[in-house]
């Protein structure tokens, strides 16, 4: 190891540990069953890092909240969501057993329709589909120091967006940043998402804060439709307040067409 573990506590109560080393030695560390001991584990070779985590029950909670909340809205902006919770993404030719493991991951729209069409190939069409194809989006729900490198890595392995929530373990409130991802570009901050069709991070924390009180499936799924269909509303309105004067050329706002005269009756 290059460098000693450093341990942290998260603001949702989870611990995660830290290691550091080469290359080499993390792939060689990617044989061990990590996940008999810790429920979380990344294996980094690029950045040289191996995470442990042990989540808390608020960080299970809220992931399991937000898998559902970005499974009901995507389904329905964009027609098709696949989810890939705990699964390791890793970069073409990196070891086998290493790669990132994201709280949340999804395919949206075509890529959600591909990966089934992958399945219905069979398993191992699957596996193949997820090793070459990247998360259009990306959620992570406890944000710690140990995170360092993680956008990049994301953006790097061609994950399209991703979204940091922010809550405490002792508090209902969150607070929810968006970010647009490109291999070779620095992260974008986003206002809406570009993936779900304008959904806002306030919008994700209310329907997160509706989920938690439902007490079934249809309620949760009511629960997040009405956010969205609220959006899908609002952004109707935006559009049609901010639809520009469409001007033939000699025209303007300040010098409209002339009226037609009626023509004189025959």
């Amino acid at each position: 190891m290059n460098e000693p573990a450093t341990m942290y506590t998260g603001p949702l109560g989870s611990t995660i540990h830290v290691l550091r080393a080469d290359a080499d030695t993390v792939a060689a560390l990617a044989a061990l069953d990590w996940n008999r001991f810790f429920r979380r584990v990344c294996l980094d070779p690029v950045r040289g890092v191996i995470t442990l985590m042990s989540p808390s029950h608020p960080h299970e909670d809220l992931t399991g909240m937000l898998d559902h909340v970005v499974d009901a809205a995507a389904s329905t902006l964009a027609g098709a969501a696949k989810g890939l919770r705990h699964t390791r993404l890793r970069g073409p030719g990196e070891p086998p057993g290493t790669g990132m493991e994201p709280d949340c991951a999804f395919y949206v729209g075509g890529r959600a329709r591909g990966f089934r069409a992958a399945l219905v190939e069979g398993k191992a069409a699957a596996i193949a589909f997820i090793e070459r194809t990247a998360p259009d989006l990306v959620v992570e729900v406890e944000i710690t120091e140990a995170d360092a490198g993680k956008i990049e890595r994301y953006a790097d392995l061609g994950v399209r967006e991703l979204w940091r929530v922010h809550g405490r373990k002792d508090s209902w409130d969150l607070r929810a940043e968006f970010l647009a991802l490109g291999l070779g570009v620095s992260p974008r901050a986003l206002d809406a998402s570009e993936v779900l069709a304008g959904l806002t991070p306030g919008d994700v924390c209310e329907a997160v804060g509706e989920v938690r009180f439902s007490l079934t499936l249809a309620e949760r799924t009511e629960a997040v439709a009405r956010v969205v269909r609220r959006r899908k509303r609002a952004s109707v309105r935006v559009r049609e307040e901010e639809t520009p004067y469409s001007a033939r050329p000699g025209e303007s706002e300040d010098n409209p067409p002339p009226v037609a005269e009626p023509s004189p009756s025959a």
